[in-house]
């Protein structure tokens, strides 16, 4: 009896010692803002048919990536884990009208979310699914980058603002 307690004993002190040792070859950062700040300025050509339009398109491309991030860009090359746990974007500076609509889409993965009401100077939540935010997860573990795709219709032109992307993650690294 006490040899069979003895062999569980050391069996569990044996895997808890692994996964000591897993410990000390990672690190884990949370809570990671992939942000982006963009200006965003619609300026159609002027001509008979879009004298008449009511609404104005704009579309911006913007890429999140770990290398401007200072923690993590010396370990881009040992990623081990991504967790995205958000997508916000945050519209400000305004210079007239109104944002009419706003879709923000990740062309990769063919994810679209419209934002059906833009409040300015407010956080806007991006409703991804879990599996699309972990299908973005694995983008960025992959590629250490994330295209985003920002396009919609302003009510007047010319006008300009600026909109905030970010995106909360959590990231492992291996660091041994």
């Amino acid at each position: 009896m006490k040899k069979t307690l003895f062999i569980l004993f050391a069996m569990v002190v044996g895997f808890t010692s692994c996964d000591k040792v897993n410990d000390l070859k990672t690190k884990d950062f949370y809570d990671i803002e992939l942000s982006k700040n963009t200006l965003v300025t619609v300026n159609t050509v002027e001509s008979a048919s879009l004298k008449i339009a009511e609404t104005y398109p704009f579309s911006e491309t913007i890429n999140l990536g770990f290398a401007d991030i200072e923690e993590i860009k010396d370990y881009l090359n040992k990623l081990e884990a991504v967790d995205v746990t958000s997508v916000n974007c945050k519209i400000t500076n305004l210079t007239s009208g109104e944002i009419e609509s706003l879709t923000i889409s990740v062309p990769d993965l063919n994810f679209d979310f419209d934002i059906p009401t833009v409040s300015l100077n407010q956080s806007l939540f991006v409703n991804f699914s879990t599996e699309q935010l972990d299908a973005i997860a694995n983008t960025l573990l992959l590629n250490k980058n994330l295209e985003i795709l920002i396009t919609g219709t302003v009510t007047e032109q010319p006008v300009s603002f600026n909109i905030e992307i970010t995106a909360l993650v959590d990231v492992e690294v291996e660091v041994l």
